[in-house]
């Protein structure tokens, strides 16, 4: 039989393949198969996320392939809660209005053994789960922000600040900066620098630019631009 065939036919205990995938991810976060760069062929790096998956559970595919990753019992209980998480899919694949790649989601995570075929599938899953989990959790603590605005347009105010996201956005070559004051309200700004992550709190001066409205969970915020950080150790309940 050949190798091809042998592939083909063989499987894989999904919660063991799926553990490593959140492995390969926790270290090496995610690289789809089109953002890789071949130019160092020595370079541990040269590998996407599903060839790492696809090397880590079958050794001798790749004898170029050197790269050591360990699964960890964090890894173990990832792999467990997106099990547990995308089997809320059912009553979707029941009613058959999920997207092809949800499907493939579903049908990857919820069997007990997997092939070859679906290493790519769940090679990208953690990515998604986590960024799923995250935009959750952000929606949760804007929604439960004070639903009003702060300050005067175009004046300077002082605020201590949570921040409770914060993300790269490439269009704008910048960061984007979520946050929420000690009195409970919600703030966004952009600058080209990273001003701070996510739980860290600090003491800004800005000027309100604008009052809107938070373009994911819908809750009022307060636009902010000319952020200067007064205090990065500020300590608050």
């Amino acid at each position: 039989m050949s190798d091809s065939t042998a592939l083909k036919d063989k499987t894989w205990p999904a919660d063991s393949v799926l553990a490593m995938a959140c492995a390969i991810f926790r270290t090496k976060g995610f690289t789809s198969v089109s953002s890789i760069i071949r130019d160092n062929v020595d370079s541990a790096d040269r590998w996407n996320s599903k060839e790492h998956l696809c090397y880590q559970m079958i050794p001798d595919l790749d004898k170029e392939y050197k790269v050591l990753i360990k699964v960890t019992q964090e890894d173990v209980d990832s792999a467990t809660a997106i099990m547990q998480y995308y089997r809320r899919l059912t009553f979707g694949v029941i009613a058959d209005n999920l997207s092809d790649y949800m499907q493939r989601v579903f049908s990857s995570t919820q069997k007990p053994e997997v092939g070859f075929k679906d290493f790519g599938i769940l090679a990208s899953v953690p990515s998604v789960y986590f960024k799923e989990i995250e935009k959750k959790r952000i929606i949760a603590e804007s929604k439960s922000a004070v639903q009003e605005h702060l300050g005067e347009i175009g004046k300077t105010i002082e605020l201590n600040i949570r921040y409770i996201s914060t993300r790269f956005v490439e269009k704008l070559n910048c960061y984007a900066h979520d946050a929420v004051t000690d009195t409970g309200h919600l703030v966004n700004f952009l600058n080209k620098s990273e001003l701070g992550r996510t739980g860290v709190n600090q003491k800004i001066r800005a000027k309100v630019k604008a009052h809107g409205v938070n373009f994911v969970s819908k809750s009022i915020e307060t636009q902010l631009n000319y952020v200067k950080v007064l205090d990065n150790m500020l300590i608050w309940q």
